[in-house]
C-alpha cells in the first residue's frame, strides 16, 4: 500500500505540475478555453488514479487504492492551494474551492479505479490466502 501512496503523491505533483507548464500550449494566446484549474484537476487527478491502482492491484483490495488517494490528496490539495493563490479569494473560499472542484472529482475517481482494479486483479489472479502455509 506505501509504494501505491508514494506513486500517487509523486506522480499527482509532477502531473499537476506538468499540466500547469502546459497550460500554454493549450490555450492559445488570447483566448482561454480550457481553465488552469481544470487541467491541474486532470493532472493530479490521473497521479491520484496511478497510485490508487498500483496499492489496489498489489493488494486485490479497494481500501488500501481508496486509502492511497485519499492520503495522496493532501499534498495535491496543498499544491493547488498555494499554486493558484489568488488574491480575489478568501483563504477559506480558496481552501474549499480547490477541495471541492479541483481535488474531490480526482479522488472520486480514483476510488472508482480503485475498486475496478482490485475486482479485476481477483478475477485474474484469484484472491490471495491470508494464511501463507501451504494447504
Amino acid at each position: 500500500m506505501w509504494l501505491g501512496t508514494a506513486i500517487a503523491v509523486v506522480a499527482s505533483l509532477l502531473l499537476t505540475t506538468l499540466a500547469a507548464a502546459l497550460e500554454s500550449s493549450i490555450n492559445g494566446p488570447g483566448s482561454q478555453t480550457v481553465a488552469p484549474p481544470v487541467l491541474w484537476a486532470v493532472g493530479g487527478g490521473a497521479g491520484l488514479a496511478l497510485g490508487a491502482v498500483v496499492a489496489s492491484w498489489l493488494t486485490r483490495r479497494t481500501w488500501p487504492g481508496a486509502l492511497t488517494a485519499i492520503i495522496g490528496a493532501v499534498p495535491f490539495l496543498l499544491l493547488v492551494i498555494f499554486g493558484y493563490n489568488s488574491t480575489t479569494l478568501r483563504s477559506e473560499d480558496q481552501v474549499v474551492g480547490s477541495l471541492i472542484v479541483v481535488v474531490l472529482p480526482g479522488v472520486v475517481a480514483a476510488i472508482l479505479l480503485a475498486w475496478v482494479t482490485a475486482v479485476v486483479a481477483r478475477l485474474v489472479g484469484g484472491v490471495r490466502r491470508a494464511d501463507p502455509a501451504p494447504g
